[in-house]
């Protein structure tokens, strides 16, 4: 589920990016071109069904996306083990087996899409505005939105043309078994093949995203541009940078930056069939559901019963990006500490007291625990400030634990009789207002 995950964290970004100041764009790249879209076309070709994509049409993609994916497995396989073999000896045949069955059959689909075929367009189009109405619908109940959904089919034909004219008279790009692609080692020292178009004349995710900053750059003149991308693709925008430079468009390259998270999930292991949106946060929403009914007196100051938005933000922006995912539903669901509930239910009492006591207007000074919940809201914009040059949300996550651990100190304090003073009710309102911030830089109402 690496798309949730890039998805929170881009929204955690570009919170913080408009909290200091910027004009941010918003926007979601689809990865609606290219061979998964063309293994797909043909998996719909030979499985797909009218009846059950009325009834539910995220839900058969993905059915069938798994089928066709599960019978090219042990094909992919193959032709992998065929290719290492031709390499250990020194050959650059391309594999033959790649010809045939669904290897065959993805490249063929593929080209129909390069060469705007109609039907396969059409079946392209379909894919990408179900997937598009389906997660804006989903995102908003992460209060996330996008300005803009884009995607590699929406990269102007244009724009490829000019990127291969330079590269090409540049004498970047060459012909490299039926290929075209530029010779990293050749041009700048760094081992690579950087594949502009494949054996079969497609166009590659590469080509595509090197024409996408063109065009980017044309109609916004962005001054940054941050991908938030699982690590596993680091390698592909180190190369879109590289050749960006060998463009003659250092400048340009200078303004990206890719943003990484780790890969690795234990996602399937915990969620098990739940794989849509939509579905994991119904998971939530019986998560909290449950933790609310077995704590009652909790439920009467939190005010409200859909939290699940709460549970599943803290624990997407707890980790550190680097970090394995644990994606455990029913810690992320309970009212331990560090959880997205622990958070809601001292912000929660924090109003309640503050409400109880709207009236008070004495001066009394601080008690000690008083004091320590000033030093640590002190702290709020030197972390703000740390998480804008590191990017990193985990360090905001944190900074709000500490603030309610302490500020339950205060409150258990005044617990018996629910009375502050003037001083401690500026204080708390102050602490009101910085975990309304912090929270709201998280995406939690």
């Amino acid at each position: 589920m690496k798309y949730l995950r890039s998805t929170v964290l881009g929204a955690f970004i570009a919170n913080l990016y408009e909290k200091m100041g910027w004009d941010v764009i918003k926007m979601n790249y689809l990865g609606d071109w290219g061979k998964p879209v063309g293994l797909l076309g043909v998996g719909w070709e030979r499985g797909g069904s009218e009846e059950q994509f009325k009834a539910d049409p995220v839900s058969h993609l993905l059915d069938v996306n798994r089928q066709i994916n599960e019978q090219f497995a042990p094909e992919e396989a193959a032709v992998k083990k065929e290719k290492h073999k031709k390499k250990r000896r020194d050959s650059n045949e391309p594999a033959d087996m790649e010809a045939h069955g669904l290897h065959a059959a993805r490249n063929a689909f593929c080209r129909r899409l390069e060469n705007g075929e109609e039907r396969a367009l059409a079946f392209s189009k379909r894919v990408r505005d179900v997937n598009i109405e389906y997660y804006t619908k989903q995102y908003a109940r992460l209060n996330v939105s996008f300005d803009e959904y884009s995607g590699e089919s929406q990269v102007q034909q244009e724009s490829m043309a000019k990127v291969e004219e330079i590269l090409k008279s540049k004498g970047l790009c060459e012909e490299r078994d039926g290929a075209w692609a530029i010779d990293l080692n050749k041009h700048t020292g760094r081992p690579g093949m950087a594949i502009i178009r494949d054996r079969t004349g497609s166009t590659t995710y590469l080509l595509r995203e090197l024409a996408a900053v063109l065009d980017r750059e044309q109609k916004y003149s962005f001054d940054k541009m941050i991908y938030v991308v699982a690590a596993d693709h680091t390698v592909h925008f180190s190369r879109l940078v590289t050749v960006l430079e060998l463009m003659g468009q250092t400048d340009l390259a200078n303004k990206l930056q890719h943003v990484s998270f780790s890969e690795n999930s234990q996602f399937s292991e915990k969620v098990g069939p739940a794989d849509t949106l939509d579905k994991i946060i119904d998971q939530f929403k019986n998560g909290v559901a449950a933790a609310i009914q077995a704590n009652p007196d909790k439920a009467t100051i939190l005010g409200k019963d859909d939290l699940a938005v709460e549970a599943l933000l803290i624990q997407e922006l707890s980790l550190k990006r680097a970090t394995d995912h644990a994606f455990d539903v029913d810690r992320m669901t309970s009212f331990e500490r560090g959880t997205g509930l622990y958070l809601q239910w001292w912000y929660s009492k924090l109003g309640s007291v503050l409400e109880a006591n709207a009236s008070v207007d004495s001066n009394d000074v601080l008690e000690i625990e008083d004091l320590n919940l000033l030093r640590i809201l002190a702290q709020y914009p030197e972390v703000t400030l740390a998480a804008y040059t590191n990017l990193e949300p985990a360090g905001i996550s944190m900074y709000l634990m500490n603030v309610v651990e302490q500020l339950s100190r205060c409150l258990e304090a005044i617990e018996e009789e629910n009375q502050i003073s003037g001083a401690q009710k500026a204080l708390f309102g102050a602490a009101r207002i910085v975990l309304e911030n912090g929270m709201g830089m998280l995406g939690i109402v």
